[in-house]
């Protein structure tokens, strides 16, 4: 995990009207763009701020604090706790969803990761974050054997042949050649 680079006097001179919500929106803006050290310590310094109110955490702050701890310092499951209090907070808001999907693929748990997502597209089947990582994770076919469970080894021989059968009919395939016989 990337070492911190910036220093949070610094980066908390960019908070110059001393509202909380200003201070979440930089947190948030910040993680948005990618740039999850400053986005760590905006919000980190918001949860100070708020953290003996438990009624004015905001389940976005929590969610983003979440993802920025994920994936700037790596502590996947203190991570996922802040998304999930931020689930628990706001429910119906889809970008938490979003956020801890994300979490869990940084902690590469896939099937937690699908859970998230499939959550956060029944309250918004449209929401462009949502679909592009469902997009980039793809969907696995079912197992050929299906009341057996995916990793018998009989399904994942018989998956491979599946895989290789259909790779060799399609063109440009393993199995096709673009040589014409003599």
């Amino acid at each position: 995990m990337p070492t911190d680079t910036l220093t949070p006097e610094n980066v908390l001179s960019e908070w110059r009207t001393g509202n909380l919500e200003d201070l979440v929106e930089l947190g948030i803006s910040a993680a948005r763009a990618g740039a999850y050290e400053r986005g760590l310590i905006f919000l980190a310094e918001a949860y100070r701020h708020v953290g003996k109110d438990q009624h004015r955490l905001s389940g976005p702050l929590l969610s983003f604090y979440g993802l920025c701890l994920a994936l700037h310092r790596g502590r996947i499951k203190e991570a996922a706790e802040f998304c999930w209090l931020g689930v628990e907070k706001d429910h119906y808001n889809p970008d938490v969803y979003y956020n801890m999907a994300r979490v869990w693929m940084a902690g590469r748990s896939r099937r937690k990761a699908v859970e998230a997502l499939e959550k956060g597209l029944a309250l918004d089947p449209k929401h462009p974050g949502l679909k592009r990582l469902l997009a980039e994770m793809g969907t696995r076919k079912a197992p050929v054997i299906p009341f057996l469970h995916r990793d018998n080894p009989l399904n994942v021989s018989l998956g491979k042949m599946r895989r290789r059968q259909a790779e060799s009919k399609t063109p440009g395939g393993p199995g096709s050649s673009s040589r014409t016989s003599r």
